[in-house]
């Protein structure tokens, strides 16, 4: 379950990085890597974070430097109400300052975002700028850019995503439809009995090369993924309806509530209603 490798377009544009907010009433899944380091920062939403082999919640203040080929993915669930979502998502190159001697300090923390870092407290001067990131023109852009990647560089209140082991191997094109394929099939349809019989006849292949491809790639083995993916769904129900927590568990693929309440405790140390209370 390799990622698909995203064009975002820098080399061939007149820009040095790449600036968007995002709006939207959900994050849709979309298993995803580029060449360049990303900062992610959540104004809005909560739901599940996929970096690497990490799947983890993610909310609001929820602050995330990728770095270059590192497989990324959010997914939340489908909100009535619109624009639920908002996301500032900064792009750029890790060589986008090489000219600067100033911002060789810079380099350390595009090694350590090969993991994918969390920044766990923001300081308020970094979302500060990050707010004010939109307002401004490309070249105040680029001067408040060195500015929050300097903040970053002295935040300590960090930690990172991906396991030290996790190992991500480029892809052909024709795998990456393969996995796009894999991917957006498990993570819209986990309320759906899913198997590693469905999966595998899924892509073509056979049982024992699909689970070794689908470890290899993520490093979960087919089932710990499910469940993993399926828990972080639950715990985003926990925490924004009432619903019994029975719905929940055959909502979120489970068939009995004690194998939901098994996993869940697995999973997270603690059952579903001391996670919710």
């Amino acid at each position: 379950m390799k990622p698909v490798v995203e064009n975002i377009g820098l080399l061939n544009s007149k820009q040095s990085f790449h600036f968007f907010k995002l709006e939207v009433d959900y994050f849709k899944p979309f298993w995803h890597y580029h060449p360049e380091l990303e900062l992610t920062f959540i104004k809005k939403g909560r739901g599940t974070r996929f970096v690497g082999n990490s799947i983890l919640p993610f909310a609001i203040n929820d602050l995330v430097l990728l770095g270059a080929n590192l497989p990324h993915n959010y997914t939340s669930l489908e909100q009535a109400k619109k624009n639920s979502h908002e996301a500032i998502i900064i792009q750029f190159p890790k060589d986008i300052f090489k000219s600067f001697k100033e911002c060789e300090l810079f380099n350390q923390l595009y090694i350590d975002a090969e993991r994918g870092i969390q920044f766990t407290h923001p300081p308020k001067k970094t979302i500060h700028l990050l707010n004010l990131f939109e307002n401004l023109g490309k070249p105040q852009q680029l001067s408040v850019l060195i500015e929050i990647l300097d903040t970053l560089c002295k935040d300590q209140n960090r930690k990172y995503l991906s396991s030290s082991t996790y190992r991500h191997h480029l892809a052909s094109s024709k795998t990456q439809h393969k996995i796009k394929s894999v991917t957006s099939f498990i993570l819209e349809n986990l309320d759906q009995k899913l198997t590693v019989t469905m999966m595998a006849e899924h892509v073509n292949m056979v049982e024992q090369s699909f689970c070794r491809w689908f470890k290899n790639a993520v490093g979960h083995s087919f089932i710990t993924f499910l469940n993993l993916a399926r828990i972080e769904q639950a715990c985003m129900h926990l925490s924004t309806t009432d619903k019994l927590i029975q719905a929940i568990a055959f909502d979120c693929g489970f068939e009995s509530l004690s194998h939901f309440n098994r996993t869940f405790k697995k999973i997270k140390g603690i059952s579903p209603r001391v996670y919710r209370a």
